[in-house]
Protein backbone atom coordinates (compact mmCIF):
# COMPACT_ATOMS: atom_id res chain seq x y z
CA UNK A 1 0.00 0.00 0.00
CA UNK A 2 1.06 3.08 -0.65
CA UNK A 3 2.36 5.30 2.41
CA UNK A 4 2.57 9.07 2.71
CA UNK A 5 4.34 10.65 6.42
CA UNK A 6 4.69 13.80 7.91
CA UNK A 7 6.03 16.59 6.10
CA UNK A 8 5.35 20.31 5.16
CA UNK A 9 1.78 19.44 4.77
CA UNK A 10 2.37 16.98 7.43
CA UNK A 11 2.12 14.76 4.19
CA UNK A 12 5.12 13.66 1.81
CA UNK A 13 6.01 10.50 -0.29
CA UNK A 14 9.84 9.21 -0.85
CA UNK A 15 9.16 8.96 -4.45
CA UNK A 16 8.55 13.04 -5.24
CA UNK A 17 6.97 12.80 -8.71
CA UNK A 18 5.28 15.73 -10.86
CA UNK A 19 1.81 16.28 -11.78
CA UNK A 20 0.53 17.94 -14.78
CA UNK A 21 -1.37 21.24 -14.41
CA UNK A 22 -4.60 21.00 -13.96
CA UNK A 23 -6.76 22.40 -17.18
CA UNK A 24 -7.53 26.17 -17.37
CA UNK A 25 -11.12 25.03 -18.44
CA UNK A 26 -12.07 23.04 -14.54
CA UNK A 27 -11.88 26.97 -12.59
CA UNK A 28 -15.02 28.02 -13.31
CA UNK A 29 -16.18 24.95 -11.35
CA UNK A 30 -13.22 25.27 -8.70
CA UNK A 31 -14.47 29.21 -8.40
CA UNK A 32 -17.77 27.46 -7.18
CA UNK A 33 -16.15 25.88 -4.07
CA UNK A 34 -13.87 29.16 -3.84
CA UNK A 35 -16.27 30.98 -3.68
CA UNK A 36 -18.36 29.39 -0.80
CA UNK A 37 -14.48 28.82 1.15
CA UNK A 38 -13.98 32.40 0.59
CA UNK A 39 -17.21 33.57 2.06
CA UNK A 40 -16.79 31.53 5.28
CA UNK A 41 -13.44 32.24 5.26
CA UNK A 42 -13.64 35.78 5.09
CA UNK A 43 -16.62 35.97 8.25
CA UNK A 44 -13.84 34.68 9.66
CA UNK A 45 -10.74 37.15 9.28
CA UNK A 46 -8.79 33.96 7.43
CA UNK A 47 -8.96 34.26 3.77
CA UNK A 48 -5.13 35.16 3.66
CA UNK A 49 -4.62 32.12 5.81
CA UNK A 50 -6.68 29.75 3.37
CA UNK A 51 -5.41 31.01 0.42
CA UNK A 52 -1.79 30.08 1.75
CA UNK A 53 -2.82 26.80 2.45
CA UNK A 54 -4.57 26.27 -0.88
CA UNK A 55 -1.65 27.60 -2.74
CA UNK A 56 1.02 25.07 -0.24
CA UNK A 57 -2.00 22.05 -0.37
CA UNK A 58 -2.02 22.76 -4.33
CA UNK A 59 1.61 22.91 -4.95
CA UNK A 60 1.88 19.26 -2.91
CA UNK A 61 -0.48 17.72 -4.74
CA UNK A 62 1.05 18.96 -7.95
CA UNK A 63 4.32 17.09 -6.48
CA UNK A 64 3.10 14.31 -6.11
CA UNK A 65 1.69 12.12 -9.13
CA UNK A 66 0.45 9.06 -7.22
CA UNK A 67 -1.40 10.61 -4.43
CA UNK A 68 -2.47 13.31 -6.53
CA UNK A 69 -3.67 9.87 -8.84
CA UNK A 70 -5.54 8.31 -5.53
CA UNK A 71 -7.53 11.52 -4.66
CA UNK A 72 -8.71 12.34 -7.70
CA UNK A 73 -9.18 8.87 -9.58
CA UNK A 74 -13.35 8.58 -9.48
CA UNK A 75 -12.59 4.55 -9.24
CA UNK A 76 -11.49 4.94 -5.74
CA UNK A 77 -14.41 4.29 -2.72
CA UNK A 78 -15.58 7.24 -1.50
CA UNK A 79 -14.61 6.38 2.49
CA UNK A 80 -11.38 4.94 1.82
CA UNK A 81 -10.68 8.50 0.35
CA UNK A 82 -12.29 10.31 3.43
CA UNK A 83 -10.32 8.73 5.53
CA UNK A 84 -6.91 9.43 3.97
CA UNK A 85 -7.57 13.47 3.61
CA UNK A 86 -8.84 13.47 7.17
CA UNK A 87 -5.68 11.44 8.76
CA UNK A 88 -3.52 13.26 6.00
CA UNK A 89 -4.77 17.15 6.98
CA UNK A 90 -7.02 17.50 9.68
CA UNK A 91 -4.92 19.51 12.35
CA UNK A 92 -2.56 20.26 9.83
CA UNK A 93 -4.72 22.45 7.63
CA UNK A 94 -7.91 24.64 8.81
CA UNK A 95 -10.93 23.05 9.55
CA UNK A 96 -12.74 25.05 6.69
CA UNK A 97 -9.74 23.80 4.10
CA UNK A 98 -10.05 19.98 4.93
CA UNK A 99 -14.21 20.52 5.38
CA UNK A 100 -14.10 21.59 1.88
CA UNK A 101 -12.16 18.90 0.20
CA UNK A 102 -14.67 16.44 1.90
CA UNK A 103 -17.51 18.10 0.31
CA UNK A 104 -15.04 17.58 -2.99
CA UNK A 105 -14.73 14.56 -2.27
CA UNK A 106 -18.54 13.18 -1.88
CA UNK A 107 -18.94 14.78 -4.98
CA UNK A 108 -15.74 13.37 -6.64
CA UNK A 109 -14.20 16.54 -7.68
CA UNK A 110 -10.96 16.01 -5.85
CA UNK A 111 -9.26 16.68 -9.48
CA UNK A 112 -10.09 20.34 -8.58
CA UNK A 113 -7.56 20.58 -6.05
CA UNK A 114 -5.72 23.22 -8.37
CA UNK A 115 -8.83 24.78 -9.62
CA UNK A 116 -9.98 25.53 -6.45
CA UNK A 117 -6.62 26.82 -5.00
CA UNK A 118 -6.20 29.07 -8.19
CA UNK A 119 -9.90 30.48 -8.00
CA UNK A 120 -9.45 31.87 -4.07
CA UNK A 121 -6.48 33.65 -5.01
CA UNK A 122 -8.44 35.53 -7.86
CA UNK A 123 -11.41 35.89 -5.97
CA UNK A 124 -9.24 37.27 -3.18
CA UNK A 125 -6.56 39.20 -5.22
CA UNK A 126 -10.55 41.19 -6.57
CA UNK A 127 -11.58 41.77 -3.47
CA UNK A 128 -8.60 43.25 -2.50
CA UNK A 129 -8.74 45.72 -5.51
CA UNK A 130 -6.36 43.60 -8.34
CA UNK A 131 -6.26 41.11 -10.12
CA UNK A 132 -4.40 37.53 -10.37
CA UNK A 133 -2.77 36.53 -13.63
CA UNK A 134 -1.44 33.28 -14.68
CA UNK A 135 1.34 33.54 -17.36
CA UNK A 136 3.42 30.23 -19.22
CA UNK A 137 6.39 31.56 -20.96
CA UNK A 138 8.40 29.66 -23.06
CA UNK A 139 11.46 31.28 -21.34
CA UNK A 140 11.13 33.46 -17.90
CA UNK A 141 9.82 37.16 -18.20
CA UNK A 142 12.41 39.74 -17.95
CA UNK A 143 11.89 42.59 -15.61
CA UNK A 144 11.06 44.78 -18.60
CA UNK A 145 8.99 42.31 -20.17
CA UNK A 146 7.03 41.73 -17.41
CA UNK A 147 6.46 45.75 -16.51
CA UNK A 148 4.96 45.67 -20.12
CA UNK A 149 2.73 43.13 -20.00
CA UNK A 150 1.28 44.44 -16.42
CA UNK A 151 0.80 47.32 -18.23
CA UNK A 152 -1.75 45.93 -20.83
CA UNK A 153 -3.34 43.72 -18.80
CA UNK A 154 -3.59 46.89 -15.78
CA UNK A 155 -5.34 48.75 -18.67
CA UNK A 156 -7.84 46.12 -19.83
CA UNK A 157 -8.72 45.27 -17.02
CA UNK A 158 -8.82 48.35 -14.75
CA UNK A 159 -7.56 46.77 -11.95
CA UNK A 160 -3.14 45.94 -10.56
CA UNK A 161 -2.27 43.12 -12.35
CA UNK A 162 -0.30 40.39 -10.11
CA UNK A 163 1.71 37.67 -11.62
CA UNK A 164 1.72 33.83 -10.77
CA UNK A 165 4.19 32.98 -13.45
CA UNK A 166 5.90 29.32 -14.63
CA UNK A 167 8.22 28.68 -17.36
CA UNK A 168 6.81 26.20 -20.20
CA UNK A 169 9.64 25.84 -22.93
CA UNK A 170 6.92 23.66 -25.48
CA UNK A 171 5.35 27.04 -25.69
CA UNK A 172 6.75 27.73 -28.76
CA UNK A 173 4.27 30.62 -29.30
CA UNK A 174 5.66 32.40 -26.77
CA UNK A 175 2.78 32.97 -24.23
CA UNK A 176 -0.43 32.37 -22.41
CA UNK A 177 -2.28 34.15 -20.39
CA UNK A 178 -4.91 33.95 -18.17
CA UNK A 179 -6.82 36.89 -16.04
CA UNK A 180 -8.75 35.66 -13.25
CA UNK A 181 -11.13 32.56 -14.77
CA UNK A 182 -10.91 34.08 -18.38
CA UNK A 183 -8.35 33.83 -21.52
CA UNK A 184 -7.69 37.63 -22.71
CA UNK A 185 -9.36 38.51 -25.94
CA UNK A 186 -8.16 38.76 -29.15
CA UNK A 187 -7.02 42.32 -28.94
CA UNK A 188 -5.04 41.97 -25.80
CA UNK A 189 -3.81 38.69 -27.03
CA UNK A 190 -2.09 40.20 -30.46
CA UNK A 191 -0.63 42.65 -27.89
CA UNK A 192 0.92 40.13 -26.12
CA UNK A 193 1.77 38.15 -29.08
CA UNK A 194 3.95 41.27 -30.59
CA UNK A 195 5.77 41.72 -27.03
CA UNK A 196 6.53 37.79 -27.21
CA UNK A 197 8.04 37.90 -30.56
CA UNK A 198 10.42 40.25 -28.95
CA UNK A 199 11.05 38.51 -25.66
CA UNK A 200 11.57 35.15 -27.47
CA UNK A 201 14.35 36.75 -29.96
CA UNK A 202 16.10 38.47 -26.90
CA UNK A 203 16.73 34.84 -25.36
Amino acid sequence: AEQWHAGTLGVSRCTHLKMAKFNGNELPIGRVYAASLFQLAQEQGASEAVRDELNELASFVDGNLKFADFLSNPTVDVEARRKVIEKAFRGRLGDMVVDTLQVMNRGNRMVLVGALASAFAAIHEERAGGVAVQVQTAVALSDAARTRLQAVISKKTGKNARFKESVDPSLLGGLVVRVGDDKLDASVARKLAELSVRMLDRA
